[in-house]
């Protein structure tokens, strides 16, 4: 674990595996941590540099500065710049789906070797032209929902939250989820709030047609958070992609078929 400090002063923790060897920054989801990835980090670690960061308000980095997505990307820019990494790999899963795709809004991908999008949305909020985001139906007015419920019931919002993110019918792996600590303890509330708010605002469909560099969309096959077709909506719209579903995994492929994401992940690397 070490620390840089992010061009705002802000201290932002990283786990990084070393050695001279392309590299993978792997970016967590909401209510998650760069530790989260541990395993996966390890699998690989023989044959590639694989670094994980504590996005802001999660794992031991502060909720300071500005808590945005826009920002969150600055801060993985910052780490690049901090590692002097040449042509890394992004692996974004759910909200670091979403800080991938602001990154290649404000970076460009010239000095990126590919990018991996792990059951994310380009867009959150669903309307009538729109139904491919969060849960299928995801309002101004879920918006306002979800504020009011996690400002009076938080813990029974992460609780569904944590469990439903699995396969439905992996029964001891959801209930297991909402101990692993993660979930639990790693996460700032206020941030919570403001970046999920963020998000909702988003919107990366424009994008996608100028992403010239190969990407791999990894999604569940039963995703409680995006049960449309997603990946193959992103699959038409990208430019280099290829789509591998995991029909035994929910919203986390890396963590429900670890062993299969890590052959994925190594066969997309190597081509």
């Amino acid at each position: 674990m070490a620390k840089f400090i992010a061009d705002d002063n802000v201290p932002i923790t990283y786990y990084d595996t070393g050695g001279d060897k392309p590299a993978i920054i792997f970016i967590h989801g909401w209510t998650s941590g760069g530790a989260h990835w541990g395993g996966i980090m390890l699998a690989l670690r023989p044959k590639f540099r694989c670094i994980a960061l504590d996005l802001r308000g999660h794992g031991r980095t502060p909720a300071q500065g500005e808590l945005t997505i826009s920002r969150l990307a600055r801060d993985v820019h910052g780490l690049i710049q901090h590692l002097k990494l040449e042509r890394p790999t992004i692996v974004g899963w759910s909200m670091g789906g979403l800080t991938t795709f602001e990154y290649l809004r404000q970076f460009g991908h010239a000095h990126l070797r590919s990018v991996v999008i792990v059951d994310q949305t380009p867009r959150l909020r669903t309307d009538e032209l729109w139904s491919m985001g969060l849960f299928g139906a995801y309002t101004p007015e879920h918006v306002d929902t979800f504020r009011d419920l996690f400002s009076t019931q938080q813990r029974r919002v992460l609780r569904r939250f944590a469990m439903g993110i699995v396969h439905p019918d992996r029964h001891v792996l959801r209930f297991l989820t909402w101990f692993t600590s993660p979930y639990r303890f790693s996460y700032n509330r206020a941030a919570l709030v403001t970046l999920a708010e963020d998000m909702a605002e988003l919107d990366y469909r424009d994008l996608l047609a100028s992403v010239d560099v190969p990407v791999l969309l990894c999604y569940g096959g039963a995703s409680w958070l995006y049960p449309g077709k997603v990946g193959e909506y992103l699959l038409e719209h990208l430019p280099n992609a290829q789509l591998v579903k995991f029909e035994k995994s929910g919203h986390c492929p890396p963590f429900e078929e670890p062993r299969k994401f890590v052959r994925t992940l190594r066969t997309f690397l190597a081509a």
